[in-house]
């Protein structure tokens, strides 16, 4: 198993998945990527009533992708191949077969929001702040966190978040309805427990029918193919201008 990707599975019915790089914002690399991808496809066999989804430390959740890996000097065809297994984890995550739960342990940045988007819920440490800024960065969102989030959230609020590119409060994100909710620092255990308790009074059956009927109404098999052309038109974007000078503005931060 990865030292920067963690597993913990609690006697009360529940996993957790937890990125574990808070020095680099808990940014993804593509030994992360392949990590999720083993967990997630043994996690589908466990009797776990919710799957939760968390990043390490106070000031991230999820900065993106590591530049190391996804830097902008990639071809089109590189870029494609490099984020295409994210997608793919996207993918598997939104179809889950129960309940998933982003706690946004801190400060959420592009490929970050495409991750807390692909899970039902998400709940954000107060103080926190989201934003899906890759327009701002010369590209667009390249997990198919984009197409996700017309199926989350109202298909105007998502076009707005997408074109604007900038960066939301928690109050704004639980009012386009991205966010569920706070969590606070000095009462985190209690939170964590109030959001999970609902899922965990169930039966597993329970909890995996309302998943499967979420699934037939919100994540239609064609989404995939959408998520695809998205990451596509990504990569098609990669390497751009504004897109290296953004990168490196960021490198040097």
């Amino acid at each position: 198993m990865s030292e920067y990707v963690k597993w913990d599975l609690y006697e009360q019915g529940y996993g957790m998945i937890t990125l574990h790089r808070p020095e680099r914002r808990n940014a993804l690399s593509l030994d992360m990527i392949e990590e999720l991808q083993r967990l997630l496809r043994d996690a589908r066999d466990l009797d776990i009533k919710a799957l939760v989804i968390t990043g390490a430390g106070d000031q991230a959740f999820c900065a993106g992708g590591d530049l190391n890996d996804f830097h902008a000097g990639l071809s089109s065809q590189e870029a494609f191949s490099a984020l295409y297994p994210m997608k793919e984890v996207l993918y598997e995550l939104s179809r889950f077969p129960v309940p998933t739960i982003a706690l946004l342990n801190g400060h959420t940045r592009g490929g970050g929001c495409e991750l807390a988007t692909a899970c039902d819920f998400r709940y954000a440490a107060e103080g926190s702040t989201i934003g899906f800024v890759q327009g701002d960065l010369g590209i667009s969102p390249g997990w198919g966190g984009g197409a996700l989030l017309y199926q989350r959230i109202h298909p105007l609020k998502a076009y707005e978040m997408l074109v604007q590119s900038r960066v939301y409060d928690t109050e704004e994100a639980i009012h386009t309805g991205w966010l569920q909710g706070t969590i606070r620092e000095e009462t985190i255990a209690e939170d964590i427990d109030n959001i999970l308790q609902p899922f965990l009074s169930k039966n597993i059956d329970q909890v995996k029918h309302f998943k499967q009927q979420y699934v037939k109404q919100q994540i239609p098999i064609s989404l995939s193919a959408d998520m695809d052309d998205e990451v596509r038109r990504c990569s098609n974007l990669w390497g751009n201008e504004q897109h290296k000078e953004a990168v490196q503005g960021y490198q040097k931060s």
